[in-house]
């Protein structure tokens, strides 16, 4: 279990992190932070590993974060997420030892790697030998490609292929290109958590495009686009 502190003083910005980090299996949310001394009180008390960490925070920059866990020595992952791409920035982040930096406005995708990077690499420090041999030490500090995007047919736990088809089938029949949840609920007689679960694998697996925003009433929504028609009618077929 990944633990994870979220500092960042937007509001919308910070549902939406936290919708992205709910999304990913074996993460802990620690804490959300607005402010630099609120996130510094957390880190005093609490264990985290990985930062999701704003540069921007009211008077104060969120980098002074990233310097306290290195005078500190602690060994916390920071991912900046920021509208911060200054040169000087960047470089500061960089001579920080900060694990990535994302430049809002950032997909699911984006954020999903950069975390899931920073717990590899934390799995493998613990995993490693007494004698470190160099293939141990390259699993850390070499820099390997993502893994490939799952396809139909490897489903991940709780979905099965004929309910998936069942979605398609009503995705399928829509006649609007693009949809969100509320309208497949009853074509599908499925719960709208159900039906998120399957649209999420569709996207994860590229067959939908999948935009995230507030509605009115600042609730988070999504809104769906078909990518690959005929690998849904295929998926239609299947069941």
């Amino acid at each position: 279990m990944m633990r994870v502190l979220i500092v960042e003083d937007d509001p919308m910005v910070m549902r939406l992190n936290v919708e992205y980090l709910n999304r990913l299996d074996d993460m802990r949310l620690v804490a959300q932070c607005e402010s630099v001394p609120a996130a510094l009180e957390v880190l005093e008390r609490e264990d985290v590993d990985l930062v999701l960490l704003d540069v921007y925070l009211r008077n104060r920059s969120g980098l002074e974060v990233a310097r306290y866990l290195q005078r500190s020595g602690r060994d916390v992952g920071v991912v900046l997420i920021t509208a911060a791409s200054e040169l000087d920035t960047v470089r500061e982040a960089w001579r920080l030892g900060v694990s990535d930096y994302l430049v809002k406005p950032f997909a699911f995708e984006r954020f999903r790697d950069a975390v899931l990077a920073c717990r590899r690499a934390r799995d493998a420090l613990d995993e490693l030998p007494g004698d470190v041999a160099q293939r141990d030490i390259d699993r850390l500090f070499q820099p390997t490609a993502p893994a490939s995007p799952r396809r139909p047919g490897d489903l991940p736990k709780g979905l099965t292929l004929p309910t998936l088809a069942r979605v398609a089938a009503a995705i399928l029949a829509l006649d609007d290109e693009a949809f969100g949840t509320e309208a497949l609920l009853s074509a599908t007689a499925m719960s709208r958590v159900s039906v998120r679960k399957y649209l999420k694998y569709l996207a994860e697996v590229e067959l939908l495009d999948e935009s995230f925003h507030y509605g009115q009433v600042g609730r988070p929504s999504f809104t769906y686009r078909c990518l690959d028609r005929g690998a849904l009618q295929a998926l239609a077929a299947s069941a």
